[in-house]
């Protein structure tokens, strides 16, 4: 025995010196696993599972000699749910995890040994995730999809899992103004921020996380979406609508997320009903409407609120101390009166009523605020005959929006 330890030592001399181990040695020699007779094809792949170079750091022998027909002569080290684990632990100690990850059963989307997919993954990018997902993969043929989505689903979600749920990779809105940080800004700075924002759900109140067939992802169509929470707003006998609701649109008025005025406004707008008139008054309402109507004392042209010439317009509004706001005739979204001039007003706590009657050339009100007065385009002072309001439909393509 002693005259061959110095004819062994050299032999792992050199082996030791080559880089090789004695399971090296062994596979070399045709003893390891990976051989033209066993498992050839095995770890050929692009990617390839460093755990898989050594076969005894997930596998251990169940018996000998191996191979043998009809035997098992292998078995997992672990433990299937607890094997992978032994590495990777930071993957499934998470508050809301991935099904297959919470049972251990990590090859449902991983291959074991190796993959032409990065992360060996069975299948590449969504395709895995749709293998189990179907619903989402058939929201991927709606008109618009989340440019996140297809990117890849963990964009936004963690495979494994999460401290948040849906496997979120950040809660609520954070997630999204990672991409969206314009809007992030905006509502972190606005004095009045639109309340779902702040919910549970945030951005997916109103949109669809994945994809939509309305435009920005929207959930619904426009003011349908918004009349969802706001069911107040519209009712039913007031066919009268103002020309952005009629076109089916709340945003004209409304920023969706945030603004530095309150109900959402995106221009100032005075909560009083009396407000003293400058040519800077009312900045939301004459981003639209034209200004003329409130800067001539007389007019032919500049509205259709006049007896004569004399403009009722300018005798209401331009005031310096007690001009009465829009609001003091007009409802901002809809009326059952032509012009959605509202058949009452909430003046402290008194329902004032307007008592007001449209004709083709002028018109007349009672309300609480004075007696009855006529106006008329054609005869100044002339006792109306009413017309009945004009019914909701498709909006004619008109310019700037006419005054009563």
């Amino acid at each position: 025995m002693h005259k061959h330890l110095p004819s062994l030592l050299a032999v792992l001399v050199v082996l030791a010196a080559s880089g090789l181990s004695v399971r090296d040695a062994k596979a070399a020699s045709g003893g390891g696993c990976i051989t033209a007779q066993c498992h050839p094809t095995m770890l050929k792949a692009k990617f390839v599972h460093e755990a898989a170079k050594a076969c005894d750091d997930c596998h251990q022998v169940a018996s000998i000699p191996h191979p043998q027909k009809g035997q098992k002569t292998f078995n997992l080290a672990q433990e299937r749910s607890e094997l992978c684990k032994s590495c990777h632990p930071e993957k499934t100690d998470l508050k809301y995890m991935h099904g297959p990850t919470a049972v251990g059963d990590c090859t449902a989307c991983h291959m074991p040994h190796d993959s032409d997919n990065k992360a060996l993954l069975v299948t590449k990018g969504n395709d895995l995730c749709f293998t189990c997902h179907g619903t989402i993969q058939d929201e991927v043929k709606k008109k618009l999809v989340h440019a996140a989505l297809e990117e890849g689903c963990t964009s936004c979600h963690n495979p494994h899992g999460s401290p948040f749920k849906k496997m979120l990779t950040a809660e609520g809105g954070k997630l999204c103004y990672q991409c969206h940080s314009q809007v992030g800004e905006r509502i972190e700075k606005s004095k009045s921020v639109h309340a779902p924002v702040k919910t549970a759900m945030a951005c997916a109140s109103c949109h669809a996380p994945h994809a939509s067939d309305e435009g920005k992802l929207l959930s619904k169509a426009g003011k349908d979406l918004c009349l969802g929470c706001h069911k107040t707003v519209l009712k039913k006998n007031q066919t009268v609508l103002h020309g952005p609701i009629k076109e089916g649109k709340c945003t004209p008025c409304h920023d969706p997320h945030g603004a530095p005025n309150a109900k959402l406004l995106v221009k100032g707008f005075p909560t009083d009903l009396y407000v003293p008139y400058n040519d800077n008054a009312y900045p939301l309402c004459f981003s639209c409407h034209n200004r003329d109507f409130l800067r001539f004392p007389d007019t032919s042209f500049a509205t259709g609120f006049r007896d004569g010439d004399r403009n009722l317009h300018f005798l209401h509004v331009n005031k310096k101390e007690k001009g009465r706001s829009c609001k003091s005739c007009h409802n901002v979204h809809a009326s059952e009166l032509p012009k959605l001039v509202s058949d009452k007003v909430l003046f402290g706590k008194w329902d004032l009523p307007l008592k007001y009657i449209k004709s083709e050339t002028g018109g007349s009100c009672s309300p609480g605020c004075h007696k009855k007065y006529n106006y008329d385009r054609k005869t100044p002072g002339k006792e109306p005959e009413p017309v009945k309001p004009q019914e909701t439909g498709k909006p004619k393509e008109t310019g700037k929006p006419k005054d009563k």
